[in-house]
């Protein structure tokens, strides 16, 4: 079992049992590093090239508190292999273990072509992406919103009220237009040279227009890049999915600020929502009856 050592920091007790979870998956799966790891946000997962009978790939392992390793973010990427018709990766093999309170995951997967369009997921300077690569994203969003699938990733009551919390107002969260989703659209999980979607964990049913929001707040801080995501997906966010699922979006934004995370988005994310409820109505929860 790995132990943590109290006398080092919790993220350096972190970062060196996921290299041992890394070192055990390779083992078991009988692969070869390439180059160096990577870890995921916050440290939940690690990351590298592998290779195997020639082959590269990439391993990506995650953890998570036994009670946590379950539910439709646990098997995304596995899931998400079914799907056709888009340039994302495929789960190859799979394999769970228990150490300790942790349950961790380790998927070997196909590596994608190119390179991601930032660094980090929220963007700080245009990519100078071309009118080609903005239609394939389109064009797999479409591909994406046609499949039939019953994950579910987003809680419609929890949208609704950090919503309410966050901006005084309390509106509907209707699913009759929830469409299959990405669900993590952002900057590092998009690829150029060539095109394809990263990281399909939290893939699932979501409010049209959820998708072109995630990216649009992540944008934020470039507003030509931000004005080209709002051109391109315009009728998404005009919707009503798409007005929720901006507002929704920027409580989260603002939530990772609140820990230190992209501070810089905040001036740019009141702005947003100041122009986005100054120029329509929010769409007002219906009051439930009374008996008199």
């Amino acid at each position: 079992m790995t132990t943590v050592d109290t006398a080092i920091s919790p993220s350096t007790a972190l970062r060196t049992a996921l290299r041992l979870a890394h070192s055990r998956a390779l083992a078991e799966l009988g692969l070869d590093a390439i180059g160096r790891v990577r870890f995921g946000w916050r440290d939940r997962s690690i990351g590298s090239v592998v290779e195997h009978a020639g082959a590269r790939h990439w391993l990506r392992v995650v953890w998570a508190r036994r009670e946590q390793a379950r539910g439709d973010w646990w098997t995304g990427n596995r899931d998400a292999s079914a799907i056709t018709g888009l340039s994302k990766p495929r789960v190859l093999d799979a394999r769970a273990w228990e150490e300790g309170p942790l349950v961790y995951r380790a998927e070997l997967m196909s590596l994608l072509p190119g390179r991601a369009c930032a660094s980090a997921p929220v963007l700080e300077r245009t990519p100078g992406l071309d009118d080609s690569w903005w239609d394939e994203l389109q064009r797999s969003l479409d591909v994406l919103a046609a499949i039939t699938t019953d994950r579910r990733v987003l809680d419609p009551e929890v949208m609704r009220r950090r919503i309410t919390v966050f901006f005084g107002i309390d509106i509907e969260v209707d699913q009759a237009d929830w469409v299959p989703s990405h669900g993590d659209l952002h900057w590092n999980n998009l690829h150029r040279e060539s095109f394809a979607l990263a990281d399909w964990e939290a893939w699932g049913l979501a409010p049209r227009g959820y998708d072109a929001a995630f990216l649009l707040g992540h944008s934020l801080a470039v507003p030509r890049v931000a004005d080209q995501v709002a051109r391109r997906f315009h009728d998404d966010l005009a919707s009503a999915g798409g007005i929720v699922s901006q507002l929704y979006v920027m409580t989260k934004l603002l939530t990772r600020a609140d820990a230190g995370e992209h501070v810089e988005l905040v001036p740019f994310i009141h702005r947003h929502v100041g122009r986005l409820l100054g120029t329509r109505m929010p769409l007002t929860r219906s009051s439930p009856s009374h008996p008199t």
